[in-house]
């Protein structure tokens, strides 16, 4: 019996925590008539559907961030197809201009090389080089 207890008390030096928490847990068990584990689990099962709801929402904006970036992505690569097609029309439409006009200028100049020469150098800019 002698070296029960002294083994008994060995181990309480050694784990002097778990006969303080069996003591605490009885204390409040008749302190609170034995209903003391429904109100931790509530708290503790409110804590998680809370978390939960959290994380539900943070994944609902990080969605609707991605789908709105996807949108204007969309929209920005639209937006320059549109712009390029249009530079690209307007660039032929001006080159038949151009094309057309110094047409009218050597024929109307066809005989004085030089007026066409000036001509061209006043509607278009270019400088003539001999």
């Amino acid at each position: 019996m002698k070296t029960f207890l002294l083994k008994a008390w060995a181990w309480t030096r050694t784990h002097w925590y778990v006969p303080v928490l069996l003591i605490a847990a009885a204390l409040l068990t008749i302190l609170t008539k034995g209903d003391s584990v429904g109100p931790i689990l509530e708290l503790m099962d409110k804590n998680r559907k809370n978390y939960a709801q959290r994380v539900k929402v943070l994944e609902e904006n990080r969605e609707s961030e991605i789908r709105k970036s996807e949108e204007v992505r969309t929209t920005f690569d639209e937006t320059i197809r549109e712009i390029e097609r249009q530079r690209d029309e307007s660039s032929r439409s001006l080159d038949r201009k151009k094309r057309k006009r110094v047409k009218e200028l050597v024929e109307s100049f066809h005989q004085d090389p030089g007026s066409l020469n000036e001509a061209l150098e006043r509607e278009f800019g270019f400088k003539h080089v001999e």
